[in-house]
């Protein structure tokens, strides 16, 4: 029996966790110590931050794309394969933070945002 799974989850899971992860960085305690002046250049450096991690999260989106592609034409438990997705997101952003920042500081952000996401969205369709 193969699963009736939605592509769009891994879409949704990606994006979601873009947003959230930026919103979360940007109200971290971390991130106000930067002491922005105003609220213009807080908004300016959230959205280069938001696409700083686009552009860098494109190996882990690739990645999971390959691994969905895998667990589609397998027989797997659902809730497997949306851990599974998570744990690569999850080792996608450890690497990418250690490998460009030499830091985990705002990992834990991401991390938090891709747990929840991955959680809340629907891979199966009803």
């Amino acid at each position: 029996m193969l699963h009736s799974l939605r592509w769009s989850y891994i879409f949704k899971h990606w994006i979601g966790t873009l947003l959230l992860g930026t919103t979360l960085v940007t109200i971290s305690p971390g991130f106000n110590s930067l002491n922005f002046p105003g609220t213009g250049q807080t908004i300016l450096f959230s959205l280069l931050w938001l696409c700083y991690s686009t552009i860098y999260s494109i190996p882990t989106l690739i990645c999971c794309t390959l691994a969905f592609y895998w667990f589609k034409s397998n027989t797997l438990n659902v809730n497997w394969i949306k851990m599974t997705l998570i744990l690569i997101t999850l080792a996608g952003i450890a690497m990418t933070m250690a490998l460009t920042m030499g830091s985990m500081e705002w990992a834990i952000y991401y991390s938090i945002a891709a747990i929840i996401t991955g959680i809340l969205f629907k891979i199966e369709k009803v």
